[in-house]
């Protein structure tokens, strides 16, 4: 038996107050959630005959022989051939060519994965034609005229409407797939009449009983679409996670749940057999709206409303002060998240967009389980309504072999990012396209091993004439689930930053400032102060020997900078000295740092001692270098959860430390005044606001802290019971309208609950920061100090400078070039850090579309 029983998934319900109270008493006051009360259902207590006893059947032998006629009137695509190798020297009666599946199969594996279905399918596709029965795999497509008396529907009960009909609608027009395997001198023949050569060899088009599917050969599919209405509940079996109305995320009750939806549009269903006794049905729908959604609150129809109790699980409840009725509740949260998600458009094949979205998918294994329950559950799915499916899955979670594993659930993949092969998922030229062509981009919605992945982004930027800045934030939440194995599950939330500030004619310490603030961060206050000691003269020298030459003009006093002398200076001893010995002088800061933090610091701390031996000035606005400086830090799950385990104190010495190393007057840090001095300015100056960053900090911090307990306690709720670790979290609104606080309702994952914290701890020190106004801008203020609250092994993190120091006509910069200053980047990775990332895909890319 698996570790942990488990069930569909999770759902977490927190109120917050709609009266707008300040930033930190919105927060809650709990430091941690220490317990969870469950009320819980157990689905192996349901009794599943008022579903399978319904018998809807396959196709009919009526359309079966509809298709197959020779009058049969349908609009045919271009049959496309495949063999386990390209056959070039073939050409196929239209002019087309023998394509190859090793190809796609290998392309597949290489960008897709080994995992994904479309390289599982195809693969298996190429281990049957290894075996020498069959030579060739035809596709084929085409549309049946609408008026075809089809017989894919049946009168469904167990729904809020007594008269519904599932499936397509009487009468349409339907597209359809199918994918054939036939021996050499078959092959002729099924170009010429594709679904009449078909029948002919197998005895059917689609088919007839489970029987005729066990009878398909390995990689053969059927998928079929037109317009009709699907039935599901959704969040079957769900534990559903109730918080205080705190702002925060303190949960105290966990519940099960499940909700009876139908879904109307240009519905689709694909069909593709396996090796051994497993079949594959994708269920999906384009345009589709939600036609009505009601909360189980008994037992029936694949919902086990009832808890051992003897009390409906979703039952009024107190929250806040107010009486929540969680079956409204539920049922309005998951009617707007489904409209939602079905309402966006998708990036559908390799020319063109497409709103299809999968909705459900399933493995059937014919030979587990109760083979009649089984079969009668394929028999459902395959007309549309999946609650027989979903619920032999719930129940049979315990079970070493179940006859049904669900791997795709529409409320989970509505909490997500993603982009789907839509109608041709399980065919072949599709990826052919993909793989071989490399037209379009793909986010393939794959099971649950692997990643499904959101993002909340957040850019802006902003300049004064010659100067720009900005910022990016972007939170990332990722949920990964095997079905095989559910109790892998793993919740994830990052954080992404990246600052960057240019300056088109730089005029004083923004690169300084940068690099300090970075240096700081890795390195300690230690390793500033050292680079300090030289850098400082440095920096005084060139002012003491190239000294500033003022002119009086008519009206004004001119100053000009005598470069031929700071050029001449960098080769004098006494400045190339203090270079190499403020280099060698960090050395053993840095020697213990792993390789790429040694070569990101000696990389920064060379740019600073470097600009350190030339004159920057404002006397002219032209004569500086076009500089920029870019930070890029990315926190991964475990560095979030050290970053918001640091104290309100931690924080607050972090930014004061930051601040210190900005603020400081170079010049006379080391003549003048010391650092020390510089520390006490920064709190006679900004003491207060240091004060009230590090509180809005600490408030924060203990939200994502309370989102993070609640996911750890799911398990110790429901030691026992059938349940997998997706939480997810619907959050509303109370303000004394009863409607309103339904209509409010939010769900979401509590992996993406985490990481809409972590942003939102960035962007309350962003607002904090406001308050500072220090040197650089509020963004480096906001996130500079971070650096100094992860250790660097669970740190990544990318510094890049770039400068453009070319002379002209009238602007000299030949100080610069002598230097050496020019552009620079680095990046550094900790042993420990697991970063969310997109597989086959590039995560920046993505995100740069985004």
């Amino acid at each position: 038996m698996r570790a942990h029983l488990i069930a569909l998934l999770s759902l977490s319900v927190c109120a917050a107050a709609c009266s707008a109270p300040s930033d930190e008493d919105s927060e809650s006051d709990e430091a941690a959630v220490s317990e969870l009360k469950a009320y819980w259902a157990d689905a192996k207590r349901l009794d599943l005959g008022d579903l399978s006893r319904v018998a809807v059947g396959f196709a009919t032998d009526g359309l079966n022989d509809a298709l197959s006629a020779p009058s049969f009137g349908a609009r045919f695509d271009a049959p496309v051939v495949f063999a386990a190798r390209g056959e070039p020297n073939r050409v196929l009666p239209d002019g087309s060519e023998i394509k190859a599946l090793d190809t796609i199969v290998s392309g597949l594996a290489a960008r897709f994965g080994e995992k994904e279905l479309g390289t599982e399918v195809n693969a298996a596709r190429l281990a049957h034609l290894g075996r020498g029965a069959d030579r060739y795999y035809v596709e084929s497509g085409f549309a049946a005229r609408a008026g075809l008396r089809n017989d894919w529907s049946f009168d469904a009960s167990g729904f809020a409407d007594a008269s519904l009909r599932l499936g397509f609608d009487a009468g349409v027009e339907l597209s359809s797939r199918v994918i054939t395997a036939a021996p050499d001198d078959k092959l002729d023949t099924l170009l010429r009449a594709p679904l009449g050569a078909l029948k002919e060899m197998r005895g059917f088009v689609y088919p007839r009983s489970a029987e005729d599917v066990r009878n398909m050969k390995p990689g053969e599919m059927f998928a079929l679409r037109g317009v009709g209405k699907l039935g599901a509940n959704f969040g079957v079996g769900a534990p559903l996670l109730v918080a205080e109305p705190t702002g925060g995320m303190a949960y105290r009750i966990v519940v099960s749940a499940g909700v009876a939806g139908v879904i109307g549009g240009q519905l689709d269903v694909q069909l593709v057999r396996l090796p051994g006794d497993e079949v594959v049905v994708d269920v999906g729908v384009e345009n589709g709206r939600g036609l009505s959604f009601h909360a189980g609150i008994r037992d029936g129809w694949g919902i086990k409303g009832i808890c051992e109790d003897g009390t409906r699980c979703l039952r009024d409840v107190e929250v806040g002060g107010a009486r929540i009725d969680l079956a409204r509740l539920v049922e309005k949260a998951v009617e707007k998240r489904l409209n939602s998600y079905l309402a966006v458009r998708l990036e559908g094949s390799a020319s063109q967009a497409s709103s299809r979205v999968s909705l459900s998918r399933f493995r059937f294994h014919l030979d587990q389980g109760n083979r009649d329950e089984v079969e009668r559950a394929l028999e459902h799915t395959l007309k549309f309504d999946l609650r027989l499916a979903q619920a032999l899955y719930n129940r049979d979670l315990d079970e070493a072999k179940p006859g049904v594993i669900a791997e795709i659930d529409a409320v989970r993949a509505s909490t997500t990012a993603t982009r789907n092969f839509g109608f041709e998922l399980l065919g072949m030229n599709i990826y052919h396209r993909a793989v071989v062509k490399k037209e379009g981009s793909f986010v393939v919605q794959s099971p649950e091993g692997t990643r499904s992945i959101l993002f909340d982004s957040v850019h802006k930027s902003g300049g004064w004439f010659q100067m720009a800045h900005g910022y990016t934030r972007t939170g990332i939440a990722a949920q990964t689930l095997d079905a095989r194995n559910p109790t892998n599950f793993r919740s994830e939330a990052n954080l992404f930053l990246q600052t960057a500030v240019g300056d088109k004619h730089m005029d004083d310490d923004i690169i300084h400032d940068n690099i300090d603030g970075l240096l700081v961060g890795i390195g300690g206050k230690e390793l500033v102060d050292e680079l300090d000691r030289y850098g400082n003269q440095m920096e005084r020298l060139v002012w003491q020997r190239c000294a500033v030459e003022s002119e009086r003009d008519r009206n004004r006093t001119t100053q000009r900078f005598d470069e031929e002398c700071n050029v001449r200076l960098l080769d004098d001893p006494a400045m190339t000295d203090l270079k190499a010995r403020g280099l060698a002088a960090i050395e053993p800061l840095v020697a213990g740092m792993p390789q790429d933090f040694q070569k990101l610091a000696r990389d920064m701390a060379n740019t600073r001692l470097t600009l350190q031996s030339v004159g920057i000035h404002n006397f002219d606005s032209a004569n500086g270098p076009n500089v920029s400086f870019t930070l890029d830090l990315r926190l991964d799950d475990k560095a979030l959860g050290i970053l918001t385990s640091r104290t309100k104190e931690q924080y607050a010495g972090a930014l004061r430390e930051y601040l210190a190393a900005i603020h400081a007057d170079r010049r006379k840090v080391g003549a003048e005044m010391d650092k020390e001095a510089v520390r006490r300015a920064v709190d006679d100056k900004w003491g207060r606001d240091i004060e009230k960053m590090a509180t809005r900090f600490e408030s924060r911090a203990k939200a994502y802290r309370l989102i993070a307990d609640a996911e750890r306690l799911v398990p110790v709720a429901l030691a026992g019971k059938r349940f997998v670790s997706y939480p997810l979290g619907i959050r509303f609104a109370v303000d004394g309208n009863a409607n309103r606080t339904y209509e409010s309702a939010v769900i979401n994952s509590t992996s993406h609950e985490r990481a809409t914290a972590a942003a939102r701890l960035f962007d309350g020190l962003l607002e904090e920061a406001d308050r500072i106004n220090a040197p650089l801008y509020d963004e480096h203020t906001a996130t500079f100090p971070l650096l100094s609250l992860v250790p660097r092994e669970s740190l990544e993190i990318g510094a890049d400078v770039r400068a453009d120091v070319r002379s002209t006509f009238w602007v000299k910069r030949e100080r610069y070039l002598k230097s050496g200053f020019k552009s620079v980047a680095a990046r550094a990775k900790g042993a420990d850090v697991s970063t969310i990332s997109a597989g086959m895909f590039d995560l920046d890319s993505i995100l740069s579309a985004r």
